[in-house]
């Protein structure tokens, strides 16, 4: 959301000297999102009395299954699409028992001038 913040995905179980040690690196003026596979030897409630600078998430498990992990380039092949026609405005006209929606000859306009 801002300069200061920022997000660090990794597929480890990251311990709480490692915890210490990211938050001594992202400092008092940052805040960082970790989102990682488990972290140990601290539950998530003391970890934020701990570390107000680490916001820690767990990557559920069937995240880890089903996305690709250990690449340095998410090439993706990107094809351009031929580009679409574009369809005519449908045009509505009233069914059967509905009144088209005009103005109302009894009713004075919005701000006080003839309809």
């Amino acid at each position: 959301s801002s300069e200061r913040d920022f997000i660090y995905v990794t597929t480890q179980n990251l311990s709480a000297e490692q915890l210490q040690a990211l938050s001594d690196e992202v400092g008092n003026e940052q805040s960082l999102l970790l989102c990682c596979a488990a972290f140990h030897g601290v539950t998530a409630a003391k970890a934020a009395e701990r570390w107000p600078n680490l916001t820690l998430k767990k990557i559920p498990k069937m995240v880890l299954a089903r996305c690709e992990w250990g690449h340095d380039d998410y090439s993706l092949n990107v094809a351009n699409l031929p580009m679409a026609q574009p369809s005519p405005p449908a045009s509505r006209t009233p069914a059967e028992g509905e009144k088209a929606r005009g103005a109302n000859p009894v009713q004075g306009g919005l701000f006080g001038e003839d309809v």
